[in-house]
């Protein structure tokens, strides 16, 4: 029965990812996806495998243009070109995020030693909006989110295994995790914060007896003290020594063979990997970051996952089962490890429990966030690998709910809470998902264009945004908007005068400029700031510069049932949040 369930979710989970699966009918409207697409359409096997890009690892690049290559070899399709990819690159996304489900449910199961938490855990991702918005793009987040919550669980698996009784089988797994690793550095480098984990559970595996031997202590009394690396039981020191070796043997080899240029073009390696540490430490360095100037660490993307990338309904599940875990944890003889340096001698080994596995869990993502979170750049995305762990979180945070005893007295069933959860989670989740059933706001502004805007007409447009139309643009003249350029000061708007004083029409595309540089309007705060450009816009909103809003083109995340709308503007999201998919345009016309 479990078996069923279980292919039933990843059947839902495939539907709910690939509903709207070409959601900009082949326009390649998200920049990253097209970035992407653009520098593997020059990979071929095996003869150019120089990305020549290293923003991003080159394993996803390989793994799209190395199966979609195979497939028209094999069966005469046309996937690996520039087109192709971009729905083949899609369903790749989705086929590791359903990797994503099945770990979730295998790493709850351990966590927990119950199938309900579990089945609940992998649902709550399965349903989770933002995983499945991120689905419907090929972007390396996704692969990350699978190789992260991978190694976590091979992870506990190494803690797991015996280490004298079964020594392959521990060296196998080392050797898995030092692939998954190399995968990892392979798709994103900040992967890289994960080193010091691995070497601390490494370790940590020194003062573990996972042989399932009875404890000798409750039989004969207290054990004697063992000599550093005389143990005949658990790992010893010369044991780590060799896991420490084929580990970063495994990892070496295979990040080299998952993304040789890095090794080969070393210098454009670290100074693409540099580019990206400097955006990430300095909002104002791009102008598509100036959204981060004077938002706050870790606030701003709880903030984001609960009101949008998971919904408040899972976001408070997640804080219960935190809380419970904790509670769980607290006072217990989780934390209870002993090291006697006195003649450098350790103690008896522990056998490891359920909670051991819960605090490395925890610690494993807690790191995560921790690290990630006090970033100046914080796009959504960067969170999506902590999903899975607020799922697992939200799923044992129902489970709890549903076993309280007050419910239990007043004879309430306790799979009424657990049917109202997940019926607000679902409705919530289709309200957003619903948008991949409508026209993306470019595509119906851009046959508006065609249709009402006269040929021969200029158009102005903001640079570092999607000009508009996307088919047509020859039957127009288009200047462009330098919004974000600095100083914004006198010089600047006499030129940009000029470029409205030609313009018949004015197309903002999506809310990329006008949300940031209206905040930035004080000069004594921001070291980059944008007054005149603030009160442009409101001026232009209020219909005070001359031209006049003429059509608005939006999709809001909504459901009806029966005769009953609900619909939400998610706007206040992070600008990557609707900025793909489903951004709000205003077309304006000269007076």
């Amino acid at each position: 029965m479990l078996y069923l369930i279980n292919i039933l979710l990843l059947f839902i989970a495939y539907k709910l990812r690939s509903y709207g699966i070409n959601w900009d009918q082949g326009y390649h409207l998200h920049p990253d996806e097209r970035m992407l697409i653009m520098v593997t359409e020059r990979i071929h096997f095996f003869d150019k495998l120089n990305p020549d890009f290293f923003n991003y690892g080159s394993l996803p690049i390989y793994i799209l243009k190395g199966t979609a290559q195979l497939l028209d070899l094999k069966f005469g399709t046309d996937y690996s070109n520039y087109n192709g990819m971009l729905n083949f690159g899609r369903h790749i996304s989705i086929f590791f995020d359903l990797g994503t489900v099945y770990l979730i449910y295998k790493i709850a199961a351990l966590l927990f030693k119950n199938k309900t938490i579990a089945l609940f855990s992998s649902f709550f991702y399965v349903i989770a909006f933002f995983p499945i918005q991120n689905s419907h793009f090929f972007v390396v987040d996704v692969f990350l989110t699978f190789f992260t919550i991978l190694l976590i669980f091979k992870l506990l698996q190494y803690i797991k295994l015996p280490s004298m009784k079964r020594p392959w089988a521990r060296w196998y797994q080392i050797v898995i995790i030092g692939i998954v690793f190399a995968a990892m550095l392979a798709t994103k480098f900040t992967a890289i914060i994960f080193y010091p984990i691995i070497v601390l559970v490494m370790i940590l595996k020194l003062f573990t007896n996972n042989n399932h031997e009875p404890d000798q202590r409750s039989v004969h009394g207290p054990a004697l003290p063992r000599r550093l690396g005389g143990s005949s039981s658990g790992l010893t020191i010369k044991q780590l020594a060799i896991d420490f070796f084929t580990f970063n043997f495994s990892l070496l080899i295979f990040n080299f063979l998952f993304m040789p240029y890095a090794f080969l073009t070393r210098e454009r390696f670290f100074s693409d990997i540099k580019e990206q540490i400097k955006m990430n430490s300095d909002p104002y360095i791009f102008p598509f970051t100036l959204q981060y100037v004077d938002t706050l660490p870790y606030l701003y993307y709880l903030k984001n996952i609960f009101f949008w990338g998971l919904g408040p309904f899972v976001s408070i599940l997640s804080i219960v089962g935190l809380i419970y875990l904790l509670k769980n944890l607290i006072g217990k003889d989780s934390f209870k490890i002993k090291f006697p340096i006195s003649n450098f001698q350790f103690p008896n080994k522990y056998q490891i429990s359920n909670n051991q596995y819960q605090i490395i869990f925890l610690l494993f993502y807690l790191f995560y966030f921790l690290v990630v979170g006090r970033s100046a750049v914080k796009f959504m995305r960067y969170m999506l690998p902590i999903y899975p762990f607020l799922t697992i979180m939200a799923g044992f945070g129902l489970y709890q709910i549903g076993q309280m005893s007050f419910l239990r007295k007043q004879a309430i069933v306790p799979w009424i809470p657990t049917f109202v959860g997940m019926t607000l989670t679902v409705i919530w989740t289709l309200m957003f998902v619903n948008i991949y059933s409508q026209k993306h706001t470019r595509i119906a502004a851009t046959e508006w264009i065609n249709q009402n805007i006269p040929k021969g007409s200029t158009i102005a447009l903001e640079h570092w945004d999607d000009g508009l139309p996307l088919t047509g643009g020859e039957n127009y003249t288009h200047v462009e908007l330098t919004l974000y350029d600095q100083p914004d000061e006198e010089s600047k708007w006499i030129k940009q005068n000029e470029i409205l004083s030609k313009a018949d029409y004015l197309i903002i595309a999506s809310n990329r400029l006008y949300i940031p540089l209206q905040k930035l309007s004080d000069c004594k705060k921001y070291k980059s700031c944008y007054p005149k450009t603030a009160e442009y816009y409101q001026k232009l909103f209020n219909e005070q510069l001359g031209f006049k809003k003429v059509a608005i083109f939006e999709s809001n995340p909504q459901l009806q049932i029966l005769n009953f709308k609900f619909q939400i503007s998610d706007q206040s999201a992070d600008e990557s949040f609707t900025v793909y998919d489903h951004p709000k345009i205003f077309i304006f016309k000269k007076n």
